[in-house]
């Protein structure tokens, strides 16, 4: 046996949802690159936007922020960036919008790249750094965009239902928008089919994102961000449903053998994660917090696309309450008592703060949300400072050392309790 042939490793074996998920996003590109052969129009969307409407009118929906962290998680961010950076913009924007104008510049991607788009629509609720990176590439283009804007969420019962109004009739006004372009007159029925598939894909997201309670847990964070990927660009469709059906039926078997992320001797944190991940240490994350008895199950980030539609609403008024309420766009109190929920749900004894420098809109309340919700737990935090995308930003040794000396802190409280 060769040299060459001893150190392969063997393939791991697709499960079934993972084939699945393969064909999916597979059989979605494949359609997205032949959009205008097909008679059809290729929109740029945010991850969080109100993407129902795009699908019932026959708008294929492509997500730059998908293809960035493609890019991202492969360590190109730094490459990529640099390239946006000597165009004159400045390292202290997005990640994901500085990666994805230097793919446009040199072409790099990790990936086949993704369609160019003939119109946008972009979504504040979820940062306003999206808003401005589409009407960059629609000014390229001299394309249309189309800005889905949602107010904070604010405490006050009254203006919430104001909110929610002014929310509806931007959704009539995007329809009125798509119809323009189009040419094609809206069909509300179509949407009232879209919305099932979208409020049946969501609950079984929720459903796979709560096997978090078992101990030991049968998914960690790097799951749930894995099996999102789904629920961001194919929601509103019959496969989308039918992958997390197997989703939930794979990982429920595992919950009732007792298999868990770590065995259930070795779980000994179960960890909460405030932010997006960073990206290029996805895997390595999840090595390292699992060496010290640590996995992280879960994260307000990820239960944002854990919608709650209401069939018996009209469809427009359960997509404005659902897409403007996101954790993104609610006051600190409210994102606050959203943490507090998935703590108690999940039996959490740990947190990890990251205040990620490309995500200004989700981390500017890190440090009070962290003091508030160790206030409420009684458990120590760890905060650490870097950026999803760029590794010019991350520090190993020192965040390896922070982690390190947290997980001591934590051993010690709980040998004072034992």
């Amino acid at each position: 046996m060769s040299e060459t042939q001893k150190s392969e490793k063997p393939k791991k074996e697709l499960t079934k949802s993972q084939m699945l998920s393969k064909k999916i996003t597979e059989d979605y590109m494949n359609e997205a690159f032949r959009a205008h052969e097909l008679g059809k129009l290729i929109g740029y969307t945010t991850a969080i936007s109100p993407v129902e409407i795009f699908v019932a009118h026959d708008i294929i929906p492509i997500y730059p922020e998908n293809h960035a962290v493609a890019n991202l998680t492969a360590k190109k961010g730094a490459q990529l960036c640099a390239v946006t950076e000597n165009l004159g913009y400045t390292s202290h924007l997005c990640a994901y919008a500085r990666s994805d104008l230097g793919y446009r510049e040199t072409g790099i991607t990790v990936t086949r790249g993704i369609p160019e788009p003939d119109l946008f629509l972009a979504c504040n609720a979820q940062c306003f750094t999206l808003t401005k990176w589409f009407q960059v590439l629609a000014r390229r283009g001299n394309l249309p965009v189309f800005v889905f804007d949602t107010p904070e969420y604010i405490m006050d019962k009254k203006a919430r239902q104001e909110i929610i109004k002014y929310c509806v009739l931007q959704l009539k006004e995007l329809i009125s928008f798509l119809e323009e372009v189009t040419k094609r007159k809206f069909d509300y029925d179509r949407l009232n089919e879209v919305m099932k598939y979208s409020a049946e894909s969501s609950r079984l997201y929720k459903k796979f994102l709560d096997m978090a309670q078992y101990k030991p847990s049968p998914i960690s964070i790097f799951d749930a961000l894995i099996g999102m990927a789904i629920a961001v660009y194919r929601r509103g469709t019959p496969e989308c449903v039918e992958y997390y059906r197997t989703l939930c039926e794979e990982f429920q078997e595992k919950a009732d053998k007792g298999i868990g992320v770590l065995p259930k001797d070795k779980e000994k944190y179960r960890l909460y994660w405030e932010n997006l991940p960073v990206w290029f240490k996805f895997s390595d994350h999840a090595k390292l917090l699992g060496s010290y008895g640590g996995v992280i199950l879960t994260s307000l980030y990820v239960h944002a696309w854990s919608f709650e539609f209401d069939l018996n609403k009209d469809p427009l008024l359960t997509l404005a309450e659902n897409y403007v309420s996101r954790f993104s766009n609610s006051t600190l109190e409210d994102r606050a008592d959203m943490a507090m929920d998935l703590f108690k749900r999940y039996s959490l004894n740990g947190m990890i703060m990251f205040m990620n420098r490309s995500c200004k809109a989700v981390s500017f309340a890190v440090p009070t949300l962290k003091d508030v919700l160790v206030k409420r737990t009684g458990i120590p935090a760890l905060v650490f400072e870097s950026d999803m995308g760029d590794q010019r930003f991350y520090s190993e040794t020192q965040i390896r050392t922070r982690i390190e000396a947290y997980f001591e802190t934590l051993d010690r409280l709980q040998s004072k309790v034992a």
